[in-house]
């Protein structure tokens, strides 16, 4: 067939371009040359890879393998030159890596999905260098030639040539600021040890060098590789014979500064011929290189060093360099070795990092100049409020206490060139502004009455379409004043206390720390706390010249104290709340605070560091350390007004790259986030009081009226002999899998599975402190703070043969071979883990059932949603979700029955439920919704309802049927169960018939990554246990699994109609009838 002439050819984008990274996806059975779409919306080659394993949990299943694998061997695809023996070779050398560098921590590290992912990549590819170089380069260009094939087709020019041997030794991670970069670098160490330690290389290399851009983030790397029980210590530039002294290889890591690496020795520069060329580098900011004549210096340098070595390069910015480089070679070089890219765009989209507001003040607003930054203070003070006030209520998101930060091209004295002059009249500016701000407080009260009022025409303060630039900004600062009867000066007064951190307000005080070259601290009048701190590279230049301006209400001064402060800044317990620098914060800056962000004087040129910045900003731990905003790390549940502090706000001071920014976001198909848009829909409770519906809750204590909770009122349990419960039910591990996966290279055969116990030999072999630390680090992750563990117990257990089975091969429990004590250590921690969490909800279920009770739901129990509105928040960009939305609150107003359905958006007025209307955000959508939404499952599951009593109105009526129906709310306020894991079901449903109450406990809930076996499964027989302890005959509990899983998916061993005897209900094989089987099933 004749091909289609084409058009000019168009170069094509780097993102498209990463071959390594698509080869290693091919390999996996996807085409990476194919459209795979999700709805409308293009996917990149990674992602329908990424699906398979996105959406499984976290962390590790019993047998030490992560969720992650076991989905990802579910899902491997037909055609995929992976084999399930590679795979679960691979994962057994992650596990291995994980369990190495979580020995010594409190916290352990648990991957997200694409950390996962990275590793695997990074195992296939090394596996494959030290094994076949030959065959590596063969496959590659393959790969090569079909993507130059398809893309010259389509009309465009790739630039990529083929592979050649020299260029197999380098690997990039293109990973976003916040999102470990530094955790895969320690793994990416030791997977490069465990290969090349089988290989003839094992001898060649000379050392580890891990390169960094400055000495601060050198000793970062250094304290962070020692948490990870990795050796590192300083690359020594004195040392006469460097080559010969490197004698460590691969057993530690030698630091070092980019800027110390020359091509000759000299006053703290390090030749690098002194080095060799056969060292492993780990290069950190690996975009540095790629800019100026020097920083070239620099990448040749680095390239030299691992010539006949290896490189693994990090950065969260290559495309950006590489852009701005404008070097075909450059661009061609890293698009052949970038292995994973999760760069920013994807981060967000994933909803990890704090989301981001963006404002900018052109240089032609001059004169709204106090009005704006008066703005910028009141953001800020508001995340400040916010953390202090709902400190308990957003403890467990684990928020940092806000920091203002201002960051500027450089802040040095006023003798440098025009735009250095132009930054310090910038600190000038922002210093006055403040002088200002607490001289007058008339003055200052006014315009913060403006601000919040909305008087965006006074102000002054509108965007491009005469709207106000703050809209739906205040709205706790709106709230505080109307709930405590603060008038503007009340405000402003606190601002002083809070922000400033003296109520009495006065002069600003700018003080240099004697004895510092880079530090200037800031007071209020007679404060004892400092409220600001400057950090700058001529800190004396700085203070003479801000005394030579003779700024109103500023002091200028010098300070005896000997401490500085910014080491300290990154702590929540710093009294420092703004802090002002130059770009130096960009590279390494470990701090978690940042929640307000402005930027002055910063042109074009600079994109590359600042987007490095604005990733610094918003780094979030998030919930459970998921560092997921709260409405993808908790969907089902929000605290109230989060997204505040979970909100990084940008403000740009005659800032020429806040344009050059906000067209970065449009290019990444990213928001603008640069103004929202607060949509209000009322929320009803409809609930009849009256109808006394009960729930399952723990009494009430009679001194204080709170809830029996196990932690507070219980004995503390201390682990001690084997209740009779759990030895019936037993405890059982199986190694088989991990022993196949170290056999696997060997073919072995296992064989029928055998099932052993630990004889008194085998115990004698154990180390019993490193078992009762192990316990203890266990206990310690789950918060489990009133568990008593002795060591004396855990051999005492061991002994006791009846409550557990081993699953292992035979051959591996025989004394002769002395690699199996290591084995039995790891075989007896998962034991005595796996005991101690039954053993501990064993004593929880005792002293909790019986003090469990049915009580109506009441006003203000926890039951029903506080809110009496909805908020839907929108970017003001995003025309076409406005415009859904406003036709949603339209039909919602005008009472239209049924699914309401609005782009992105659906709602359902639903008499049945207890309180309307509910609503549903398709995932991924940019509509944030508060209180939370149902996800996708759960409105399908609550439609499913409608449709069924509907269309079985009559019946229902003439047998005396009534249903209710509740969305549970979650942790901490709705009915839950320990028993099944933490159980909190999604929905509480009432059949009320002949004055008695079936109440049942219903999870919408894929079940691709459980088991037949699974607690939330089993629950249907616990809770008759929980219902005959209550003997109570007017109330009869009941549970159900609904899945949005197909029956097909499922290999449990099971008929349909046996998961149907087991309370698991299929909403898509039995889309017309699941409904109606749970309500006869509680009629029943």
């Amino acid at each position: 067939m004749a091909r289609k002439p084409k058009s000019k050819i168009k170069p094509l984008p780097f993102g498209h371009k990463l071959v390594l990274n698509q080869w290693i996806v091919s390999l996996f059975g996807f085409d990476p040359l194919k459209d795979h779409k999700d709805g409308k919306r293009t996917l990149r080659p990674v992602q329908p890879l990424a699906k398979t394993v996105k959406d499984a949990p976290e962390g590790m299943t019993a047998e030490n393998l992560h969720h992650f694998y076991k989905a990802l061997d579910v899902h491997l695809q037909a055609g995929a030159q992976i084999t399930r023996a590679d795979l679960l070779r691979y994962e057994h050398n992650i596990v291995s890596h994980t369990l190495a560098i979580n020995e010594k921590r409190d916290r352990p590290i648990v991957w997200k999905y694409y950390q996962w992912l990275s590793l695997l990549f990074a195992e296939i590819y090394l596996d494959r260098f030290f094994a076949d170089r030959a065959a590596l380069l063969d496959s590659l260009n393959a790969y090569v030639e079909s993507f130059n094939e398809y893309w010259t087709d389509e009309g465009y020019e790739t630039g990529i040539t083929p592979y050649e041997l020299d260029d197999l030794n380098k690997l990039c991670l293109q990973n976003a600021t916040g999102s470990g970069k530094t955790l895969l670098m320690h793994v990416n160490f030791l997977q490069f040890r465990h290969y090349a330690s089988k290989s003839p290389l094992k001898h060649d290399l000379t050392r580890t060098v891990l390169i960094t851009p400055n000495e601060q983030l050198s000793l970062q790397h250094a304290r962070e590789m020692k948490g990870s029980n990795i050796v590192a210590s300083r690359l020594l530039t004195d040392s006469g014979d460097l080559l010969s002294s490197g004698k460590n290889g691969l057993r530690q890591v030698d630091f070092t500064e980019v800027t110390k690496l020359g091509d000759t020795d000299g006053p703290n520069v390090i030749a690098t011929r002194n080095l060799g060329d056969q060292n492993l580098l780990l290069v950190d900011e690996a975009h540095r290189g790629m800019g100026s004549q020097e920083e070239r210096g620099w990448f040749r340098s680095r390239a030299r060093l691992s010539e006949k070595g290896f490189v693994f390069e990090y950065s969260a910015t290559l495309k950006e360099a590489v852009t701005a480089a404008k070097r075909s070679d450059i661009e061609a070089s890293y698009a052949k070795t970038i292995l994973f890219d999760y760069s920013y765009r994807y981060f967000y989209e994933d909803g990890y990092g704090k989301d981001y507001r963006i404002f900018n003040l052109p240089r032609t607003f001059s004169q709204l100049e106090f009005s704006y930054l008066t703005a910028c203070l009141l953001s800020f003070y508001q995340q400040l409020k916010l953390y202090e006030d709902k400190q308990t209520l957003y403890s467990p998101y684990n928020i940092e206490k806000p920091l203002w930060v201002f960051v500027g091209s450089s802040v040095t004295k006023a003798t440098g060139s025009k735009a250095e002059k132009a930054t310090v009249s910038d600190v000038g500016k922002i210093l006055a502004f403040i002088a200002k701000f607490l001289k007058s407080e008339g003055t200052s009260a006014a315009e913060i009455e403006r601000i919040l009022t909305g008087k965006a025409q006074e102000t002054g303060l509108l965007d491009e379409n005469g709207g106000d630039i703050f809209a739906g900004g205040f709205v706790y600062l709106q709230q505080l004043m109307r709930r405590e009867g603060w008038k503007p000066g009340d405000l402003f007064r606190d601002i002083l206390e809070k922000l400033f951190q003296n109520r009495a307000g006065g002069e600003l005080l700018i003080a240099r720390i004697k004895g510092d070259e880079n530090e200037i601290m800031l007071r209020v009048g007679q404060a004892e706390k400092p409220f600001g701190l400057i950090n700058v590279g001529d800190a004396s230049g700085l203070a003479t010249h801000i005394a030579e301006q003779e700024f109103d209400n500023v002091a200028v001064l010098e300070s005896e104290f000997a401490e500085t402060m910014f080491g300290q800044i990154n702590l929540s317990s710093s009294p420092v709340n703004l802090l002002i620098g130059s770009k130096r914060f960009v590279e390494g800056w470990d701090c978690w605070r940042v929640s307000t962000l402005g930027l002055m004087h910063v042109g074009k040129s600079e994109g590359a560091q600042i987007i490095q910045l604005f990733g610094r900003g918003v780094r979030l731990k998030g919930y459970d350390w998921s560092l997921q905003r709260s409405g993808f790390a908790t969907p089902t549940h929000q605290p109230e007004l989060i997204q505040y502090v979970e909100t990084l706000n940008v403000f740009g001071i005659e800032a020429d790259f806040m344009e050059r920014f906000r067209k970065f976001l449009e290019e990444e198909e990213l928001p603008r986030n640069d103004q929202k848009q607060v949509f209000t829909v009322p929320l009803t409770v409809t609930y009849d009081f009256g109808r006394r519906l009960k729930v399952l809750r723990p009494r009430k204590k009679r001194g204080d009226g709170r809830e029996y909770d196990f932690k507070r009122d219980g004995a503390v349990p201390a682990l001690t002999l084997v209740p009779e419960k759990i030895r019936q039910k037993g405890v059982t591990i199986d190694w088989y899998p991990r022993i196949q996966s170290l056999e696997s290279k060997r073919d072995s055969k296992l064989g029928t599975k055998e099932e052993t116990v630990f004889e008194d030999g085998h115990l004698d072999f154990l180390d019993y402190d490193d078992l009762f630390f192990r316990l203890e680090k266990f206990k310690r992750e789950r918060t489990w703070h009133n568990l008593n563990i002795s060591k004396s117990m855990i051999r005492t257990l061991l002994i006791d043969r009846t409550w557990y089975k081993v699953i292992v091969p035979s051959g591996k429990m025989e004394f002769s071979d002395f690699g199996n004590v290591t084995l039995w250590q790891e075989m007896a921690a998962e034991l005595l883990q796996k005991f101690s969490e039954e053993y501990y909800n064993y004593c929880k279920a005792a002293f909790i059932e019986p003090r469990l009770e049915l009580r109506e739901i009441e006003a203000g129990d926890g039951s029903l949603p506080e809110a009496d509105e909805y908020q839907l928040i929108v970017d003001a960009s995003e025309t076409a979700l406005i415009k859904d939305i406003q036709n949603l609150i339209g039909e919602i107003s005008a009472r239209k029955a049924g699914v309401l359905r609005a782009g992105d958006l659906k709602g359902c007025l639903f008499g049945t439920h207890l309180y309307e209307p509910v609503l549903h955000a398709a995932k991924g959508s940019r509509i944030q919704i508060a209180p939370v939404s149902l996800n996708e499952s759960e409105f399908q599951f609550l439609d499913d309802m409608r449709l069924f009593i509907e269309k079985d109105q009559a019946r229902l009526a003439a047998e005396g049927i009534e249903l209710f129906l509740l969305r549970n709310e979650s942790r901490g306020r709705g009915v839950g169960f320990f028993e099944a894991g933490n159980f909190y079901p999604d929905f509480l449903l009432w059949l009320v018939k002949d004055g008695r109450q079936h109440l049942a406990f219903v999870e919408p809930h894929g079940l691709q990554h459980e088991g037949p076996g699974h607690k939330k499964i089993e629950f249907h027989q616990v809770i008759k246990g929980i219902q005959a302890r209550l003997a109570s005959d007017n109330v009869i509990l009941n549970s159900f699994i609904v899945t949005p899983t197909r029956f097909g998916k499922l290999n449990w061993g099971k008929t349909i109609h046996e998961l149907e005897d087991m309370h698991v209900l299929f909403m898509e094989d039995r889309k017309d009838t699941y409904v109606a089987w749970i309500i006869n099933r509680m009629a029943a």
